[in-house]
């Protein structure tokens, strides 16, 4: 059961795809994304009129902001901008405290400034909400490091506090914004995404009755590899914001993990097809379950884009029987799972009993907070990168290039693959928004110096960033670099900027800064990518065991169904870190991976 539903990450891994196609794939439009950008458009052009209204300073970062703390739904921004709230009020107060301990005296300063990284990373990695801690460690060490720009104590005091200004200005009107225009719920882009998800699968099987495998893959590979985490995520926030859907949440659970079966096993199958001596032949008996399985599919669909949670299409049980025993002794066996995982569904949709999942007991901290050392060791390692670029650019008398001390604070992640990805991804977003910068700052700025234009850049550029950050994970974050390296090089000035240095200097030094965290990660205690997605295959394994030890009649179906959640979403994960592990064979003289190769040895 279990091996034909895996299958399907090989399968994923070994196709490759061009990178146009993937780039449409990321940037093409979907339900809710262009009013999303227009929402963070009109945002961000707002709060940079209010900033020049009142000469407020930090305008340069204060649309970064309104972005960063932006999401595509009401419940997961106001979250993030009560997180970034607090986060900013304790490092505000904790830079304040340090400084009146350290003064001007850069021998307790910079040390200081190590502890401060060193304490922020170390609560990234154990905290379960890991960005409080980042947030901590990003600004206390970054106020530290600026003190030297300010003539007196005060003023260096005076800027810490106009900082907190910007930074919860920015998310207010980020959250006032996703509550005002064009607002949308969390249980509207879950119906959303439910209605994509169940639409690509009876599309996929309609082509493969058709005796197109390759046209099914192509249209399930996506969903294959996200696997039921981003359902989950949302499914947990509608669960937050609207009360009434606490009944319904284990008929969504089952729902989610069916949807995600379907897909793994239609995949699977057609993935059979294709390595069978490459004709595509498929029996009677088996487009007979398909087109069963079509049907059941389209009219969840149906349901999804009407209303909520079907209770299942009405079928005739002895007629289904019948067919069964007809059909099932010649079908492929992915069909046959496929076909009892529907007729479950619609046999436990319409029981009237809700039973509920038991819960887990939720914690500040992480599972192996206190007795992984690798957390430690992360903390250490971004603290060295740190501290080696914060030396490099002072004792160049360079701070110009200062980015190169926080671009390692920024894209510190868990494998050096995520960080190297994150780096190359900051890269291509500095550089797009530093062109456009460079563009407006050197023809059309000076061309059409009023207010009305000057706003309309700006409403232009950052709709191209949201556009982007709306996106799938893959691309998101080059959209919150784009707006970062076109703020920090137009809008460091009221009125027309007249300098492009600035973008010049702050590319040099995210390169340099990518260069050394990269070496440091490569080097020192590395975690490659490949290592944690064989850790996330042998947490698959163990649900599975715990899956295979369940009872029958007697256990609970939420159980059961969690755990088959568990294991896909770990099967998603680890293909996630495999896709990073092919960043890290661009570090020269990066050592095979020890152990069996994924892709070969493993069914998945």
């Amino acid at each position: 059961m279990f091996e034909s539903i895996a299958n399907c990450s090989a399968a994923t891994k070994q196709q490759q795809v061009s990178l146009w196609r993937v780039l449409w794939a990321e940037l093409k439009p979907f339900p809710g994304r262009d009013l999303a950008t227009l929402r963070m458009a009109i945002a961000c052009t707002a709060i940079v009129l209010v900033s020049n209204i009142f000469r407020l300073p930090f305008q340069d970062v204060m649309p970064f902001f309104v972005l960063f703390t932006a999401k595509e739904e009401k419940i997961t921004t106001a979250i993030t901008a009560a997180l970034t709230l607090f986060g900013i009020t304790v490092s505000v107060g904790a830079a304040i405290l340090v400084f009146k301990c350290t003064g001007n005296r850069p021998e307790f300063r910079i040390p200081g400034m190590a502890v401060e990284i060193f304490v922020g990373m170390y609560l990234f990695r154990i905290l379960s909400i890991g960005p409080v801690g980042f947030i901590l460690a990003f600004i206390v060490s970054v106020l530290q490091s600026l003190v030297d720009l300010f003539p007196t104590p005060e003023e260096a005091v005076h800027q810490f506090l106009w900082l907190w200004v910007a930074v919860a200005l920015a998310s207010g009107c980020a959250w006032l914004a996703t509550f005002v225009l064009f607002p949308v719920p969390a249980n509207r882009v879950l119906q959303r995404d439910f209605v994509s998800g169940w639409r690509t699968v009876s599309i996929a099987l309609r082509r493969l009755s058709s005796g197109s495998p390759a046209g099914s893959q192509k249209l399930l590979r996506p969903l294959a590899n996200a696997g039921p985490i981003r359902l989950l995520k949302l499914l947990k926030l509608s669960l937050l914001e609207t009360r009434r859907l606490r009944q319904k949440r284990e008929e969504l659970r089952r729902l989610i993990a069916a949807l995600d079966k379907i897909t793994r096993l239609t995949f699977s199958y057609s993935e059979m097809l294709l390595k069978s001596s490459g004709i595509a032949w498929i029996s009677s008996s088996e487009k007979a379950i398909l087109g069963r399985i079509a049907e059941a599919t389209e009219y969840f669909e149906r349901e999804f884009a009407d209303g909520f949670v079907p209770s299942g299409p009405s079928l005739d049980k002895n007629e289904r029987e019948r067919a069964r025993t007809n059909e099932n002794s010649s079908a492929a066996l992915q069909l046959v799972e496929a076909d009892c995982t529907l007729e479950d569904l619609t046999a436990k949709n319409s029981e009237a009993g809700s039973e509920e999942a038991p819960g887990s007991k939720k914690s500040l901290f992480v599972a192996d907070a206190f007795t992984n050392r690798r957390h430690a060791q992360f903390a250490l390692k971004v603290t060295l990168a740190g501290m080696i670029g914060y030396l490099f650019y002072t004792a160049s008398d360079y701070p110009g290039i200062h980015t190169v001390y926080y671009t390692p604070l920024i894209i510190a992640l868990g494998s050096t693959g995520a960080t190297m990805r994150k780096g190359i991804l900051r890269v291509a977003g500095c550089l797009i928004g530093g062109v456009l910068g460079m563009i407006c700052t050197i023809w059309v700025i000076p061309r059409f110096e009023t207010l009305g234009m000057y706003l309309l850049i700006v409403f232009c550029v950052h709709g191209l960033a949201a556009w982007v950050a709306f996106g799938n994970e893959r691309i998101s974050y080059i959209g919150l670099q784009i707006a970062l390296a076109f703020d920090l090089g137009v809008l460091t000035d009221y009125g027309p900027s007249t300098q492009i240095d600035p973008i010049r200097d702050r590319f040099i030094g995210i390169v340099l800064g990518i260069l050394i965290i990269s070496t440091v990660f490569a080097l020192i205690w590395p975690e490659d990518a490949t290592s944690i997605a064989r850790q996330k295959l042998a947490e698959s394994l163990r649900a599975i065991a715990r899956l295979l030890n369940l009872g029958g009649e007697n256990e609970s179906n939420s159980r059961r169904i969690g755990l088959e959640l568990e294991i896909a979403s770990h099967l998603a994960e680890a293909n996630t870190y495999q896709e990073h592990a092919a960043f890290e064979a661009l570090i020269p003289g990066r050592p095979a991976s020890k152990g069996p190769d994924l892709e070969r040895r493993l069914p998945w």
